[in-house]
């Protein structure tokens, strides 16, 4: 199993920097052979760079096997929103009254897209809501740890596998 991840983690980091290395290569081509070698290699130099200043500047890039969500400033975030077909999904980790600190597990909530008049994806840059927003469904409870979080710059991504794996233990 150790093997299959670390694949996945080599075609992850493949497809991150692709771009950029593609760009390196055509420009080195270029330069031996011909102008629209070196032409194709600066614009995709020129791609990579505005994907990594847009993430920078906290906007998301679409990246293979991973969902970009809303986040807080935390490492693990404690409410994150993603789509997922006609419904959005809203993660919230609450607080451990017994405990302290917060829970091991996220309580899903869902609600079906275009239900208030937006496509309920609204940015969620805070805590977790205290009480259920109205209008949201509690659909079961996901572990913390089941999900797989990567952060790039200013952007936090869950992987897409982990994410699908924590749903479908769950049951939904």
């Amino acid at each position: 199993m150790k093997g299959h991840s670390a694949d996945r983690r080599w075609g992850f980091w493949l497809a991150d920097h692709g771009l950029a290395m593609g760009g390196l290569a055509l420009l080195a081509v270029g330069a031996a052979t011909s102008w629209w070698a070196m032409s194709l290699g600066w614009a995709a130099l020129a791609i990579a760079f505005f994907a990594w200043v847009a993430e920078a500047d906290g906007f998301a890039v679409p990246r293979p096997g991973r969902v970009a969500i809303r986040r807080g400033g935390f490492d693990i975030p404690l409410a994150f929103k993603v789509r997922r077909g006609e419904r959005v999904l809203l993660f919230v980790c609450e607080e451990d009254p017994e405990r302290g600190g917060w829970s091991d597990v996220y309580t899903v909530l869902d609600q079906p897209k275009g239900t208030d008049g937006s496509d309920g994806f609204e940015p969620l840059y805070c805590l977790p809501p205290a009480t259920p927003p109205s209008g949201w469904s509690l659909r079961g409870r996901v572990p913390v740890d089941d999900l797989r979080f990567e952060h790039h710059e200013r952007v936090v991504y869950v992987t897409r596998g982990s994410l699908e794996r924590s749903l479908s233990a769950a049951g939904m």
